[in-house]
C-alpha cells in the first residue's frame, strides 16, 4: 500500500487530478486519503429519512454541549477555519449540515409515494431541507442522476457522493462520483467529509469507430461487461476515450458511465471536452442565474484531464463498427450476447430509468415504434427521466408515438426497475428492461426473468413480442 506521499512522478489520470484539487497535494494510485473533501452530496427517499434520523439523534448531543458550554469554545472546520461559539450567549446551537447550497434532495425511486411509510419519509426530507436551506425537488421532477447533472447542481471536475450505487452516472460529466451508504452518508452531511478514501486504479476503455445503424452506448457497454464479467474493473475507475467517446453525445456518456459499477468499478468517467461545455451551455440556456457559477466551474476545469503519460492499470480497445444489438440474458448485466441470436418471448418491456430514459433514448425507441402498436401480450411501460425529458417529449410528439402505440407512459421516477411500484413483476414474467440491473427479484418476484437491452432494441422486442433485432427497423432510414 502506497503512503501519502508516494505519488508516482509520472502523468495523472482526471481522477487522480480531482482528487488532488480536493486535498491540495497530488495523489497517486494506491494513497490513503484519511479524510476527502466533498464538493456535492444529494439524498433519494430510500436512504434520506433514516440517515437524516441519525443525524438528528448522533450530532444534536454535540451541538447541545456546545450550548450548554459556558466557555468560550472553538471547532476547525474541514478548511481549517476556526469557528467560535459563545456559551455565554445562552442561545441554543442550531443542529445544521455542512453547507446546505451544496447537498439536494430529490425524491424519485416510489414517487407518487407508493405506501405510507414512503409517504411519511417525504415528508420528513421536505420539513428538514425547509428547516435547513436545502433545495428539495418535487415528486416527477425526476432521477436523481439526471436531475443533479442537467439542472447543473453537479459540475465537472468535482468530487460527488450520494446514497445511491449508480451515482458513477455523473462522471459523464467529468465529475467523481460514487455512492454511499447511510453512516457515511450522515457523516458527510455534518461534516462534508467521508474517510479513508483509497486512490483507485484506472482502467482506460479506447472505442474507436463508427456505431452501426441500430446500434448504440448501451449495446457498448453491455459488449464491454460480456468481456469483462461482474468483477472485470473491481475498485478502479472506468476510463472512457477514442474517437467515438469524443463524438457521442451526453446521453450515451451518462450510459456508459451508469452501468460501469455492474462490472465492479469503483466509478467511472469521461474527460470533459466540447459535448460537455455545449451541455453546460444548455443548462445556462436554462438557468441564466447559473451563468457565473458554471462558468466559474468550467475554468477550472479545462485542463483537468488525463495526461498523455497517465498510468493505467489495464487497457481495452474496442472497435465499435464490429459491435451489433446486444441483450444480457437473466441473471446479470454481464450475460449478454447478440440480440440476434436470442428468440425468448417476452410479456413487459420497460422503457426508463437513470440509465436509457433520456432525450437520445426516446428518440430512438419512438423511431423503432412510429407508426406500429405494442404486440397484443406485452405490457410496455415508458418513463422519461425527468420533467424536463418528459415534457419535451411531450411538446414533441414523442409522448404520442408511445401512447399511439399502445404504452403507459408514467410520471418521471424509477418506477418498476427496483421493483416497488409502476410496473411490478409476477412470477413467469419475462421483461426487456433498458435499466442496469436483471439481477433474481430486482423487479419483482424472483421467480421473474429480465433481459436489459437499448431503447431500440425494447421497442423491437415490444412489437414482436419477444426478444427482436432492431436492425430491421432502420433498414432504409
Amino acid at each position: 500500500m502506497k503512503t501519502e506521499s508516494s505519488a508516482a512522478a509520472c502523468g495523472q489520470t482526471i481522477v487522480e487530478k480531482i482528487v488532488s484539487r480536493a486535498v491540495g497535494r497530488k495523489v497517486g494510485p494506491g494513497d490513503l486519503i484519511e479524510v476527502l473533501p466533498i464538493d456535492k452530496l444529494y439524498f433519494n427517499e430510500v436512504i434520506a429519512p433514516p440517515a437524516l434520523v441519525n443525524f438528528n439523534d448522533d450530532f444534536s448531543p454535540i451541538f447541545e454541549e456546545i450550548e450548554g458550554s459556558a466557555a468560550r469554545r472553538s471547532s476547525t472546520t474541514r478548511s481549517g477555519e476556526i469557528v467560535v461559539f459563545d456559551g455565554e450567549k445562552k442561545q441554543k446551537a442550531k443542529l445544521r449540515v455542512f453547507d446546505p447550497k451544496r447537498v439536494c434532495f430529490i425524491p424519485d425511486h416510489t414517487v407518487p409515494s407508493c405506501s405510507v411509510k414512503v409517504a411519511q419519509g417525504v415528508n420528513l426530507m421536505k420539513s428538514f431541507a425547509a428547516e435547513q436551506g436545502i433545495k428539495m425537488y418535487k415528486e416527477g421532477d425526476g432521477i436523481e442522476h439526471t436531475v443533479v447533472t442537467e439542472e447543473g447542481f453537479v459540475r465537472p471536475g468535482e468530487v460527488v457522493v450520494a446514497t445511491d450505487s449508480h451515482t458513477d452516472t455523473v462522471g459523464a460529466i467529468g465529475a467523481l462520483g460514487f455512492g454511499i451508504g447511510t453512516t457515511e452518508a450522515e457523516y458527510a452531511l455534518a461534516l462534508g467529509e467521508i474517510y479513508d478514501f483509497f486512490v483507485p486504479e484506472t482502467y482506460r476503455f479506447e472505442v474507436s469507430g463508427e456505431f452501426p445503424s441500430g446500434v448504440f452506448a448501451k449495446d457498448l457497454i453491455l459488449h464491454i461487461l460480456g468481456t469483462l464479467k461482474e468483477g472485470g474493473c473491481s475498485k478502479r475507475i472506468a476510463e472512457y476515450g477514442g474517437e467515438t467517446i469524443r463524438k457521442m453525445g451526453m446521453d450515451g456518456r451518462f450510459t456508459i458511465c451508469n452501468m460501469s459499477v455492474e462490472m465492479s468499478a469503483r466509478s467511472a468517467i469521461v474527460n470533459p471536452d466540447q459535448v460537455t461545455m455545449d451541455f453546460i451551455a444548455d443548462i445556462v440556456s436554462r438557468h441564466p442565474e447559473l451563468s457565473v457559477e458554471l462558468a466559474e466551474s468550467m475554468n477550472s476545469v479545462k485542463f483537468t484531464e488525463s495526461d498523455a503519460n497517465a498510468e493505467y492499470s489495464s487497457r481495452m480497445d474496442v472497435d465499435a463498427s464490429k459491435l451489433v444489438p446486444q441483450v444480457a440474458l437473466p441473471h446479470s448485466p454481464a450475460n449478454s450476447k447478440p440480440a440476434s441470436e436470442v428468440n425468448d418471448e417476452v410479456n413487459v418491456v420497460f422503457i426508463g430509468s437513470c440509465t436509457n430514459a433520456r432525450h437520445t433514448d426516446l428518440v430512438e425507441a419512438a423511431r423503432v415504434l412510429k407508426g406500429r402498436k405494442v404486440h397484443r401480450n406485452v405490457n410496455l411501460i415508458v418513463i422519461p427521466a425527468s420533467r424536463l425529458v418528459y415534457n419535451w417529449a411531450m411538446s414533441e410528439g414523442v409522448l404520442e408515438t408511445f401512447a399511439d402505440a399502445g404504452a403507459n407512459i408514467e410520471s418521471s421516477n424509477c418506477g418498476p426497475c427496483f421493483g416497488k411500484h409502476m410496473g411490478v413483476l409476477s412470477p413467469g414474467d419475462r421483461c426487456v428492461s433498458t435499466s442496469n440491473r436483471n439481477y433474481k427479484g430486482r423487479m419483482g418476484s424472483p421467480e421473474a426473468s429480465i433481459y436489459l437491452a437499448s431503447p431500440a432494441t425494447a421497442a423491437a422486442c415490444a412489437i414482436e413480442g419477444k426478444i427482436a433485432d432492431p436492425r430491421r427497423y432502420y433498414k432504409g432510414n
